[in-house]
Parts: structure tokens; sequence; C-alpha cells
């Protein structure tokens, strides 16, 4: 699919969004940048390269209709979410189905050839995850629907581990662990630890969709990826490199907290796929945290006024 030049990316203001969007650059592609009025574009307003941005007043079926009036879309990267969190079940499903659904339909009258969707490991058919169920069954119903879709263009379902990196969201798990360890808090508050998970560095997941896009041998159907190492570690133990490698004197209270209900005890990818497209991590979780704290105790020193 390595001739699709002509791209657009939903949301590319976000975490990983904003990295696939610099990625893309890099490779030269001139992707098509879709925002709201409302999109906080502080992740992306620095980057430089050749890209168009258009600003939706909704996600409306008028305005996505306009979106293609205008550009010539031929492959989507559909990375916009709603994780449900103080959200609404409407605005959920408002996101992660009908948004996605409303970009195919416009696409294919105009000779939309590619969407790449973004999914989550949480959607893996042996989990059950209580506390974000609204979402994971936005997730599950999007995928069902794609593989109805699948007759009609290529497919690919990019199912993500735990993603972490630099300027995520600090209601993130990890960004919020950093942030106390570069701050020194006196006291870090967590589960036990014991559950298990395969930590993925951001600019790694970035490289998984662009190996899609340049040597994914896709014909129309539906082509599941699953990004991650391939190995899971416990959560005890990445919390405690995220420690070490800042130096933290704030004390990792292990067992604090109580595990959710129906909390995922292991997850890892099956990354076969990937890797023969000559993808591979570049990113050990060593080489990632020492890349991560060192831009983060920026971030947050400015923040705190240290």
């Amino acid at each position: 699919m390595g001739d699709i030049k002509k791209l657009l990316i939903t949301g590319a203001s976000g975490f990983l969004g904003s990295r696939l969007l610099e990625m893309l650059l890099k490779e030269s592609y001139s992707p098509v940048v879709y925002l709201r009025q409302s999109s906080d574009t502080w992740r992306i307003k620095n980057l430089q390269g050749d890209y168009e941005i258009f600003i939706a007043a909704d996600n409306s079926e008028s305005s996505i209709q306009k979106l293609f009036d205008e550009h010539e879309i031929e492959g989507i990267l559909h990375i916009a979410t709603e994780y449900g969190r103080q959200k609404s079940l409407s605005s959920i499903i408002e996101t992660n189905v009908l948004f996605p659904l409303r970009l195919i339909e416009a696409g294919l009258k105009r000779g939309l050839k590619l969407f790449i969707n973004t999914d989550t490991f949480f959607g893996k058919k042996q989990f059950d995850l209580q506390y974000l169920s609204d979402y994971t069954t936005s997730k599950r119903v999007l995928e069902g629907l794609l593989n109805g879709l699948a007759s009609k263009l290529t497919i690919a379902n990019l199912r993500i581990e735990h993603v972490y990196g630099e300027n995520d969201s600090e209601s993130k798990f990890v960004t919020s662990v950093i942030k106390q360890a570069i701050l020194n808090n006196d006291e870090i508050l967590l589960t036990e630890g014991l559950q298990k998970r395969d930590f993925i560095y951001v600019d790694d997941v970035a490289n998984a969709y662009i190996s899609v896009l340049k040597y994914g041998n896709l014909t129309h159907g539906y082509n599941e990826y699953e990004v991650g190492t391939g190995i899971s570690i416990r959560v005890k133990d990445f919390v405690t490199g995220i420690a070490n490698t800042a130096n933290s004197k704030s004390n990792l209270n292990f067992g604090a907290i109580a595990v959710r209900a129906g909390e995922i005890e292991d997850s890892s990818a099956n990354i076969t796929a990937l890797t023969q497209l000559g993808w591979a991590p570049e990113y050990d979780m060593n080489k990632a945290l020492k890349k991560i704290i060192t831009a983060e105790k920026k971030r947050f020193a400015y923040e705190n006024g240290i």
C-alpha cells in the first residue's frame, strides 16, 4: 500500500497521533490533519513539514462531506478515540463508532482505498475490563462493523498494548508516576503491581503504522496487527524502573491501592504479523525511560516553577 500518499489522520493533536504525524512528514507524506475547533494543538504547533489542516465544526455528515469535497483522500489513519472517563455513553459511541463510519461512508463515494484503525488490547476476547466497559464495547462494535466493510476497502486494525512516552496526558498511569517520581513526592500510591503489561514506547507504535502503510501487502479484507514488544513485565518492575531512572526519593507504596475489579492479569502482543513487514521495536524499557524522563524533567520543572 506504499503507493497511497494522500492520507487523512484523525487525532493528530493527541499523544500518539502527534508522533505519527511527525513520522509521516519525515517519510515525505503530505497528510491532511482532521481537527475540531476545540482541539488543543500544542503537540503539533511546531512541526515542520507539508501538511494541511481541516478544521471541522463537528463530526457530522455535512462536515465530513466538506472534507472529502476539498481533499482527495485515499487512506485514513484513524487515531482519535474517546476513553469515556466522565463522558456520556452517547459521546463515546459518537466518537468511537459513528465518526469513523461516517468517514468511511463518505470516503467510499470518493475512491477511499485504506482505513487503518487504532484498537486496544483491552478489546481482546479473553478480557472483560469492567472499569472501561463502555469504551471497550464501543471498540468491539466498530471492529465488528469494520469486518463487514472489508469487502469494499482494505482494513488494517492495529491492536495496541500499553503505549507510553513523553508528552502524554498527566492523567495516564505511566506519566502520573513519572511526574511524581521526578518531583520526589513523599509517597506514590500503587497497587501491588503484580499484573503484567506489554509496555511499548510511542515511537515504536508510530513506526508500526508506517510499516503497515508502506510494506503491508494488503488487499480488500480485514487485517489485524498486534502492536507491542511481545513481552510482558510486572507493573511493579516497570514502576521501579521509572524511580531508578529518575533517581527518585519517593517511597513506592505498593499495595496501597486495591486492584480494580476485572483487572487484566497479563497481556502481551503477538507481533508476528508486524515482524514479517520488517518492523521491530527499537526501544527497550531502559532506553525509553531515559529518553522520556530527560524530556519530562523539563516539562514538569517548568510547570512547577523549579
